[in-house]
């Protein structure tokens, strides 16, 4: 009884059996077969989703679309914890919390149409999964990305407190120098850009500031925010209601951040010189 078939024999005898052995793994992984499944018979676990893969589809639940700002959050949180490990400074705790809607917002912000915003009061990302919808509906091309722009550009803020940011902003206001807190609050937008765009590109997402529908989802945030009547006491602040910069500046960071995906590309001390409003 022959144990090898006749086709297989020239190759055993030249090879070996571990050479064919190699050649079946290899055939199997172009085939899009895990070699570890053919070889144990164990079915691998998908991989997690990403910013990318993980873009709910077109028919999504609200619950399918209340998971995708923790995979962006996820990505955002893991950069920036290996950024300040290099630096030898440790990334204090934050946290996201994702509502049907923003009858729940903490920072006393309860209410208010910001779809997206950082807390510092409590270090803690509130995202509003019913104003998600809404931008789905009316930006169905570019709603996911600029959800996931807005989340990345809320752990920068995270980032921002951390660094004492916000402290010089209520110093400045306690001064009563208008101009000098407006210029500061525009600062505060272009470097949070700048951020952003860190967290694109280490996600391996193509320049948002290139793509017009994402684009037009951003500006309508940014308007329902700049609608929202919001009397902030001195010493609270939340950066998403701060006077923003102008789209030329914004972009201006954006992209400067998107090229060199470095904290260093982003400094305030960067961003005054530059001048931009």
């Amino acid at each position: 009884m022959q144990l090898i078939p006749a086709g297989l024999a020239p190759h055993v005898k030249r090879f070996g059996w571990s050479g064919v052995a190699a050649v079946v793994v290899v055939i199997a992984m172009l085939a899009g077969v895990n070699p570890i499944t053919l070889i144990s018979g164990q079915v691998s676990p998908p991989p997690p989703p990403t910013s990318i893969t993980g873009v709910p589809a077109s028919t999504a639940t609200a619950a399918q679309l209340a998971a995708y700002p923790p995979v962006v959050a996820g990505e955002a949180e893991l950069m920036w914890r290996r950024m300040f490990w290099q630096t030898a400074l440790r990334y204090p705790r934050i946290s996201l919390s994702v509502l049907p809607d923003n009858a729940r917002f903490g920072c006393a912000m309860a209410g208010k149409d910001l779809t997206v915003f950082y807390c510092p009061d409590n270090r803690t990302v509130y995202v509003d999964t019913e104003a998600y919808e809404r931008l789905r509906t009316r930006f169905p091309l570019g709603a996911d990305y600029a959800v996931a722009h807005l989340v990345a550009e809320a752990y920068g803020h995270h980032v921002q407190w951390t660094l004492g940011v916000f402290t010089d902003l209520v110093a400045l206001q306690s001064l009563k120098d208008q101009e000098a807190v407006v210029t500061l609050e525009r600062q505060i937008d272009q470097q949070a850009a700048c951020y952003a765009a860190m967290w694109a590109i280490t996600a391996g997402i193509d320049e948002l500031d290139d793509n017009a529908a994402v684009m037009a989802a951003l500006d309508q945030v940014e308007a329902n925010r700049q609608r929202a009547i919001i009397d902030l006491p001195l010493g609270r602040v939340v950066p998403e209601v701060l006077t923003p910069a102008s789209v030329a500046a914004r972009s201006f960071w954006y992209s400067r951040g998107y090229a060199i995906p470095a904290p260093g590309s982003c400094k305030l001390e960067k961003i005054a010189a530059e001048g931009l409003n």
